[in-house]
């Protein structure tokens, strides 16, 4: 019996394809919610926390406000709208990294 012939494939060079490189940026509620190891990001973590305090308190006062002006809440949900900027604003503050949130409530263009 013949042995049968082995196929040989012409060689041919590895196909390299260029990966980006990405880098992960926590958004505010995930750095906000995540547990820190060191002090700074403690700090970090914190700053952004008051933050977003201060967008809930700044929130909750134009809706007293509103009420006290005799809207309901359906009407301000109708009439405004919250809002935020997609990330948060860094800044460098002496040697700390600050965080900036700003927000505002616009009435809507329906």
């Amino acid at each position: 019996m013949a042995k049968r012939p082995t196929l040989t494939l012409p060689a041919t060079e590895p196909v390299v394809v260029e990966t980006p490189n990405y880098s992960y940026i926590p958004t505010p509620i995930s750095t906000s919610a995540q547990s820190p190891k060191t002090r700074d990001e403690i700090a970090h973590r914190d700053a952004i926390r008051s933050q977003l305090a201060e967008v809930e308190a700044g929130v909750v006062e134009f809706v007293t406000e509103k009420t006290a002006e005799g809207f309901s809440m359906d009407d301000i949900f109708a009439l405004y709208q919250l809002e935020l900027p997609i990330v948060f604003s860094y800044h460098l503050d002496g040697t700390k990294l600050r965080a900036r949130y700003g927000f505002q409530i616009v009435e809507r263009a329906d």
